[in-house]
């Protein structure tokens, strides 16, 4: 025995990292030449490997734990806590084209490029708190299931992942994160969803058990649970997600490492696909309650359950495609925040003008530091479904400048400026109140504080963007014109940007232009914008900038299909467990 497992299970898990981390380490590391290839692995990947790459770093571990355990205590209503995605989903898509075609390496600059340097500062600083919290999630998620399968304790499991990890994502960024995940994320649909399965099943009695729990607790079907999971938490998370999830930085990232707008699009279909495999993981909470009752932790249930059940070489096989998981999913998400701190506040605000080594060391520096941090706060929080809501309320009200400098041209910085400060200082009040009510501390409060505090930093960020757009001062004219015309240039047709003068650092790194300051045509810049508008849905002039684009006439039509799509998941899974389990 090794390290409490068998020699043949901790031989499969070296030989599992032996090849991620030459992967990871060595060829990631030796492709990773510039930011660029850093942040957004080159920005040149079709939509095979967009899509496995996206699935896999969408697919954490974290979801199976708090989504199993939740369904281990309240059945298929669990799944809402991975599902709340579902409807940002079609807003993937639908923001694929314009992520894709804005040519930065993180939404900060995205940020920046609508409104001013300083809100995305601000935006950086939130954004990088949230990736961090991201990264500690996973972490905690994985270490409860290594702590059921090994005879390492629970801390000693979040400091090795934090090591390994550290180590992989500090050698190439995304690039080691895409080119390792085309294999992990093959691991992590086959073993997490469908290997492990078969042995849970017969342990736990397999159909005839599902009926007779069914026929006992038929409640378990129930996608809302009154006690543990009610129609205003489900509403929230949703709320949260549907607004909040397109500022959710790694979004960004994800899209735009595909090399144009269709390819792009895979970050819509690549989580459409991992809600599917969400289901699974609501089938093996159920799975684990009926063989395993009475757990005090459901979140440890895949650990100790599987441990107990899975034969000698099998349970290397479920380490390693959680590591898989967690370092598929940790990776990104550092290299996110690396993205946000480094590459946008140290690189543009704090210390500008160094070399491109400095910024590529500093940015590994920053990843390797984004995971210690994200270890140090499961000292704090102990809970997956804490760490959900924490990050589900910071994200509640961050999308709402994003769509509206997108789609509404008299959007402006007065109206940002109400909006991001006015859902910061409602979370704040919400959490001060929530603690002395409750004679909590601030973790204490993450829980009775989330569903006021969606809703309430929501609607006065919503209110603010309004308000402030309608009667603040209107931005200048020739900057919300110049993020128009990079919004409406499909990637390939770059030559008219370089002809207005703009300057973007994925043109600088493709050598189409030289770095320095912008020298803009603003005669040229204002003919391509009403070019541009002829094709606007609500007319030429109207401030909504939405557009029916020639060449593109996939897009609407993908939209509405994946939006379609995410109602009939919902859908069937109603029906068909209740002809199967409640009828």
């Amino acid at each position: 025995m090794i390290l409490g497992i068998h020699w043949l299970d901790f031989g499969i898990v070296m030989i599992y990292f032996a090849i991620i981390l030459y992967i990871g380490v060595f060829v990631g590391g030796k492709r990773t030449k510039t930011l660029g290839d850093f942040f957004v692995a080159g920005g040149k990947w079709g939509p095979v490997v967009s899509f496995i790459f996206i699935f896999a770093s969408a697919i954490a571990g974290n979801e199976a734990v708090v989504v199993g355990g939740q369904a281990y205590e309240s059945g298929l209503s669990g799944v809402w806590y991975w599902w709340s995605f579902l409807f940002a989903t079609p807003v993937y898509f639908l923001f694929a084209t314009y992520f894709r075609r804005a040519r930065v390496y993180n939404i900060s600059e995205f940020f920046e490029m609508r409104y001013d340097r300083y809100s995305s500062s601000l935006y950086s600083i939130v954004a990088g708190i949230i990736c961090i919290m991201f990264v500690g999630m996973i972490v905690l998620a994985n270490a409860k299931i290594l702590a059921g399968l090994t005879s390492l304790n629970q801390i000693q499991c979040v400091w090795a992942i934090t090591f390994i990890v550290g180590a992989y994502v500090f050698s190439g960024g995304m690039m080691s994160a895409l080119l390792s995940d085309i294999l992990q994320g093959l691991m992590c649909l086959l073993i997490l969803g469908f290997v492990m399965l078969p042995f849970l099943w017969i342990k736990a009695g397999g159909w005839d058990a599902l009926q007779q729990y069914s026929a006992e607790r038929p409640e378990i079907w129930n996608l809302v649970d009154p006690e543990t999971m009610s129609i205003w938490t489900v509403l929230a998370l949703n709320l949260s997600a549907l607004v909040g999830g397109i500022a959710a930085p790694w979004i960004y990232n994800w899209i735009s490492i595909s090399k144009n707008e269709k390819a792009a699009t895979q970050c819509g279909w690549g989580h459409l696909w991992k809600r599917i495999v969400t289901l699974l993981f609501a089938l093996y909470g159920i799975l684990f309650v009926i063989y395993r009752p009475g757990l005090a932790d459901p979140e440890q249930s895949w650990g100790i359950v599987m441990g107990e059940i899975l034969p000698v070489g099998v349970i290397g096989l479920l380490i390693a495609s959680f590591f898989a998981a967690a370092m598929s999913s940790a990776d990104t998400f550092a290299t996110t925040s690396s993205a946000m701190f480094t590459d946008y506040l140290y690189r543009r605000m704090i210390s500008p003008g160094k070399t491109l080594s400095h910024y590529l060391l500093s940015s590994r520096v920053w990843a390797v530091i984004t995971i210690m941090l994200a270890a140090w706060s499961t000292l704090y929080i102990d809970s997956i479904k804490e760490y959900v809501k924490l990050v589900m309320t910071l994200l509640s009200f961050l999308g709402i400048p994003i769509y509206f400098g997108v789609f509404w041209r008299r959007s402006n910085r007065t109206g940002m400026w109400f909006s991001l400060i006015g859902g910061i200082l409602t979370y704040i009040i919400v959490v001060i109140v929530t603690m002395s009510q409750h004679h909590v501390g601030f973790f204490g409060a993450i829980k009775p504080a989330f569903v006021p505090a969606v809703f309430l930093s929501t609607a006065v960020a919503l209110t603010g963007m309004i308000l402030g757009s309608i009667f603040g001062r209107p931005d200048d004219p020739l900057k919300i014109k110049r993020f128009h015309v990079i919004m409406n240039t499909p990637v390939g047709n770059e030559d008219r940007l370089v002809k207005a003068g703009i300057r973007l650092p994925a043109m600088i790194d493709a050598g189409l232009v030289v770095s320095g300051p912008e020298e803009l045509d603003a005669k040229l810049i204002e003919n391509y914008y009403s070019e541009d508008s002829e094709y606007k849905i609500f007319g030429k002039n109207s401030n909504i900038e939405l557009r029916n684009e020639p060449g593109f006439e996939w897009y609407w039509p993908g939209f509405v299909k994946i939006t379609l799509a995410c109602f009939t998941l919902i859908a069937l899974t109603w029906l068909v467990t209740r002809i199967l389990f409640v009828w």
